[in-house]
């Protein structure tokens, strides 16, 4: 490798961490619910972000070549546990297995490293001698996170149609891992007919390392309010959900009676009461209002308090007052729905209203 080209690629790596960090915040912001998910989506950008950073800091070809194994089995078993929540809970258990065997396998190649040392499973740059089984059972965990990502992809783009802007926006989305991986099963396939050079290699990698990033940065927004809500048992059959749920209750408990108005409101009492499924519930509301039903009744209540607020029997109450007779349990926790579906403050609008 040339001065050039060397000092090309530890830019474009050096690229990669610092989009790394803008991927990894932008998941910690923006994606709300459930941990689990939350924490398998930036354990996937982390191993990206952590093999750019040694890729770029690296002298040479076997420094940190360790780590740089072990980031690749941390993005793979990621999105296998990504795509399993989201899709295909059933298969929850076996993506759980597989998680678990992976780890498992890279835990024990660390012991064997310190056991025979360093410098005799890595005799030589880009060189590895391990014994004939761990190249097998490593051969056995890259063909089996390959099977899952495909069989899930399969699904999601051939097997799967429903005809709803979400079902088209994860498509869409599915298509995007596809071409990634897809890509990479190629040029893994060439790489055993044909010889390519190092640099080329790496250019492959770099590649497919941003389209990676790039496609979790540029996800579905509904994933990131609804995540552990989004399966084809619920997300993608509307008609299934929705005749479920009788609207005309619904209005009634919550609109008619002010459910909203209950300070201790919550998706498992009011599913209850209407006598569903907390899941369907759940969907009934994000198909119809596009929100979450926490969102839902923060809504309701602070078109509530604005309501309350106009009237001229309710000018000597407090802010405080007001916000409890809505719903909210406090202060505190008016302020960001009313800024959210208002704008401002509540003590604007008071003062905006007392001058009137």
């Amino acid at each position: 490798m040339n001065v050039a080209s060397y000092s090309l690629i530890q830019c474009f790596y050096f690229f990669i961490f610092i989009f790394s960090i803008i991927v990894l915040l932008d998941v910690l912001i923006r994606f709300k619910s459930p941990i689990k998910l939350k924490i398998f989506f930036l354990l996937f950008v982390l191993a990206i972000l952590v093999r750019s950073f040694f890729s770029f800091i690296s002298t040479g070809p076997d420094q940190y070549i360790l780590i740089k194994m072990i980031c690749p089995m941390l993005i793979g078993t990621s999105m296998v546990q990504i795509f399993t929540n989201l899709y295909f809970i059933q298969h929850k258990r076996i993506a759980n297995i597989y998680t678990i065997i992976a780890y498992s396998i890279y835990i024990y190649l660390i012991f064997y490293i310190r056991i025979m040392g360093y410098d005799t499973v890595f005799p030589k740059s880009n060189s590895i001698n391990l014994p004939r089984y761990l190249d097998f059972i490593l051969d056995i965990d890259f063909i089996l996170f390959n099977l899952f990502c495909l069989y899930y992809i399969y699904n999601i783009l051939f097997k799967f149609s429903y005809k709803n802007i979400y079902f088209k926006k994860i498509q869409v989305w599915t298509f995007c891992f596809f071409m990634v991986i897809f890509t990479q099963i190629i040029f893994i396939v060439l790489s055993i007919i044909f010889t390519f050079s190092n640099d080329f290699n790496l250019y492959i990698r770099i590649i497919l390392g941003l389209a990676l990033l790039t496609t979790i940065l540029y996800r579905p927004d509904f994933i990131n309010k609804n995540g552990s809500k989004i399966s084809f048992g619920f997300l993608f059959n509307r008609n299934t959900i929705e005749s479920k749920i009788n609207e005309t209750d619904f209005d009634f408990h919550f609109y008619n009676n002010m459910y909203y108005k209950n300070q201790t409101a919550n998706l498992l009492e009011f599913s209850n009461i209407m006598g569903v499924s907390k899941d369907s519930l759940f969907n009934h509301i994000y198909f119809k209002y596009s929100m979450s039903f926490d969102e839902l009744i923060n809504k309701n209540r602070v078109k509530y308090f604005i309501e309350i607020m106009k009237q001229p029997e309710n000018k000597n109450l407090t802010i405080d007052a007001l916000g409890k007779e809505a719903g909210f349990s406090s202060r505190q926790n008016l302020y960001k729905p009313f800024k959210k579906f208002h704008g401002g403050k509540p003590s604007d609008l008071l003062y905006i209203l007392a001058d009137q």
